[in-house]
């Protein structure tokens, strides 16, 4: 509870001057101006594409290594299929590389949504299996 006013203080601190802003211009005004960003370089859209990737390899690094380290088992096995789903994510990442879009759109953006519709597949399928432990089934 006393952290909800400094919360609430900061939050207001970001959100009032957009909203002054918002009604001072109309159409024309700042806001419209921020929401309306041309970038036709694309390197917002390569910095987050490289962050997606750079966050998806550690993490299925640190997958694979905390399921190695658990020598099989139950929890081994969730982990190993986490990873296995996280490194699809990964694959599938790396299939949005202009470079691979280069070489086929149509191919690279069909082994992008398989590759992510599997990861997420295999990684319900861990989930599921740890909830089975958890409930003790």
């Amino acid at each position: 509870m006393k952290h909800l006013g400094i919360y609430g203080g900061v939050l207001l601190a970001f959100i009032l001057p957009v909203m002054l802003f918002a009604q001072m211009g109309g159409q024309s005004s700042a806001l419209q101006t921020l929401i309306g960003i041309e970038d036709k370089s694309s390197i917002f859209e390569l910095l987050s594409l490289w962050s997606v990737i750079i966050v998806s390899l550690s993490t299925c690094v640190l997958m694979w290594i905390g399921g190695r380290k658990m020598h099989g088992g139950v929890f081994g096995k969730v982990l190993n299929y986490f990873s296995i789903g996280m490194t699809l994510i990964f694959l599938s990442a790396v299939a949005e590389i202009p470079a691979v879009r280069a070489l086929s759109s149509l191919y690279a953006k069909t082994a992008h949504d398989l590759l992510f519709i599997a990861g997420f597949i295999l990684m319900g399928f861990a989930a599921n299996k740890l909830l089975q432990v958890i409930k003790g089934e």
